[in-house]
């Protein structure tokens, strides 16, 4: 089974893929003085959750990116939903493959830096997008320990300490505004929703040729969020401004 597929099933039930909450969002918004008009591009946009709350709150417009059918069709649901669908576009597409097609007031990625290989290769992605006091909200997984188990962090190398993101943003020309950081509960929520979604995946489909891959992978993020991840692993959504 594709790994797009095993994401889509897994967060059926999530609206934001990430251990965060709406409020949370929503703050980061007005941390980065997001205002009517103001034209915001969310890469990796996943359900469009995030566009959508700033559309609502702060009138913002723009555009969000995501690689997955089934996320660009749950995101321009969501956007017609909210009304917003006139102010927000959503383009399927993979986004290393984009260029900039304007400049944006601010751009955005939550949890996806991944895509291009880490942090700092995110923020300057990122800010060949932006205006020139253009702003950037990105989500990002931290070690919330100094010591991790080398057997876990092999698994994660592109993940940064919270001292090292600070250090990166800086370097590429930005100053940390603020962070809000996911809870304890915020990553119980969201985890517990991921498991749901596959079990029921498999409650639907118990004859499935790719169900034991479902329940695999099932097993696999419980055993990593119960032995490593809960313990050692924080996110937060860093609101970043032009130095």
């Amino acid at each position: 089974m594709d790994y797009f597929d095993l994401i889509s099933i897994s967060t059926r039930n999530t609206a934001i893929m990430n251990p965060t909450t709406p409020e949370k969002v929503v703050r980061a918004g007005e941390m980065a003085r997001l205002t009517a008009g103001e034209q915001v591009i969310e890469f990796g946009c996943g359900y469009a959750t995030v566009l959508a709350l700033w559309g609502e709150r702060f009138g913002i417009s723009g555009r969000g990116i995501d690689i997955r059918e089934y996320a660009c069709e749950r995101a321009e649901e969501t956007l017609r939903r909210a009304g917003l669908s006139e102010r927000i576009a959503i383009s399927c597409a993979d986004l290393r493959e984009e260029t900039p097609d304007r400049e944006y007031d601010l751009t955005a990625c939550v949890g996806s830096s991944h895509i291009w290989g880490g942090f700092s290769a995110a923020l300057s992605a990122m800010a060949e997008w932006l205006a020139p006091e253009g702003r950037i909200v990105i989500g990002e997984r931290y070690w919330a320990k100094e010591a991790v188990p080398p057997s876990f962090s092999r698994e994660w190398p592109e993940v940064l300490t919270e001292y090292e993101i600070f250090s990166e943003a800086r370097e590429a020309g930005f100053e940390v505004r603020g962070v809000f950081r996911a809870s304890s509960d915020d990553w119980d929520a969201y985890e517990s929703s991921n498991w749901g979604g596959l079990l029921a995946w498999l409650e639907e489909h118990p004859a499935d040729p790719g169900a034991d891959e479902v329940r695999e992978y099932l097993r696999r993020i419980q055993d990593e969020y119960a032995g490593y991840g809960r313990e050692y692993m924080g996110f937060g959504l860093y609101v970043l401004v032009p130095s």
